[in-house]
């Protein structure tokens, strides 16, 4: 679990949709440099309000870890993170037995004078449970008065025999541990914010883990919604520098033999460099000192280093909707101040 933030104030975001609606709850995810599409926004207010797991769909680089991220940040709520992979187990996701410990205290009470039956059926209390990310994460709702946020990344990696062991914690809010009892929440006010993300590249998700959410397929920004996430998320570059990140992306984009087109997350890693390095003009030189944080496999390296004459130049070139879009952000953000 990633801890809230001491001293920073904790927002349960259904009350923020109760009394601010969705706008306030997007301000929220602003502040933290999130800018949400009004669709994706939609689906979400669906989820918080009814309880159900949100599964976002989409590909890779579209912003969907940085959404839930984002949530827990604004409203400074504590994160559950499970990562999707093969291999995960009953331990790792609902609940395990600290067995060594168990065996030690069985030891100890029969030592002590407690009857062997009596000291096996203590063994099973919640001293020598060990919680799974997921049922942890509905424990936690259960005995705090906050909401916190469950992440499942790359879903679509887990197996059914996986998927089958949440269906009972997303559908009900609790899972049942033999010899112990229920753990989680019924009231499903309370319940943890489920976010499900999904590149949908492994395999599908089955029928029943998809009827208990609420779904959604995160497109990629459009050229003009990214200049606004790139001054938003670094705010520190200039609007020349955002004009270059957004002609960049844009460019090497339209280059064919480019396989892995960089996507939103190269495009604000690389203006971050620049603003850090103060880097105040692009030219093929500076390209092929940045081109790590831009081709992401071994030939498209290859074949964008070929390329950098054509990147510089259409960097450098005018490009109506472009700098139309970077003068009218700066422009608002500039009248904002004011």
């Amino acid at each position: 679990m990633i801890p809230v933030k001491p001293g920073k104030g904790i927002i349960n975001p259904r009350e923020v949709l109760r009394h601010g609606g969705p706008k306030q709850l997007a301000r929220h995810l602003a502040g933290t440099g999130y800018m949400i599409q009004e669709g994706i926004l939609g689906d979400m207010v669906q989820a918080i309000k009814g309880g159900a797991p949100h599964l976002i769909e989409g590909p890779r680089g579209a912003g969907k870890t940085a959404l839930a991220e984002a949530l827990a940040k604004g409203c400074n709520l504590p994160l559950f993170y499970l990562q999707g992979m093969e291999g995960l187990t009953l331990d790792e996701i609902l609940y395990s037995w600290d067995r060594e410990s168990q065996s030690e205290y069985v030891r100890q009470a029969v030592a002590s004078g407690m009857p062997l039956r009596e000291a096996r059926q203590e063994q099973w209390s919640d001293e020598y449970l060990i919680l799974g990310e997921a049922l942890a994460a509905y424990d936690y709702a259960a005995r705090n008065d906050v909401v916190p946020i469950l992440i499942v990344d790359e879903i679509d990696k887990l197996t059914e025999t996986v998927e089958d062991m949440l269906l009972q914690l997303f559908g009900r809010g609790y899972a049942h541990v033999p010899r112990f009892g229920n753990i989680g929440v019924e009231d499903a006010t309370k319940w943890p914010i489920v976010v499900l993300l999904s590149n949908n590249i492994r395999h599908d998700l089955s029928a029943p883990m998809r009827s208990r959410c609420v779904y959604s397929w995160m497109e990629l920004p459009t050229a003009r919604e990214e200049v606004l996430i790139l001054k938003t998320r670094v705010p520190e570059a200039s609007a020349q520098l955002v004009t270059y990140g957004a002609k960049l992306l844009d460019s090497v984009r339209a280059i064919p033999g480019v396989v892995d087109k960089p996507a939103l997350r190269e495009g604000i890693a690389l203006l971050q460099a620049w603003a850090r390095d103060e880097v105040t003009e692009v030219t093929e030189d500076v390209l092929k000192a940045y081109l790590c944080l831009i081709a992401k496999r071994e030939p498209d390296r290859k074949y964008l280093a070929l390329s950098l004459a054509r990147v510089e130049k259409d960097i450098n070139l005018p490009h109506r909707e472009i700098d139309g879009w970077v003068a009218q952000e700066f422009k608002e953000r500039l009248t904002m101040v004011a």
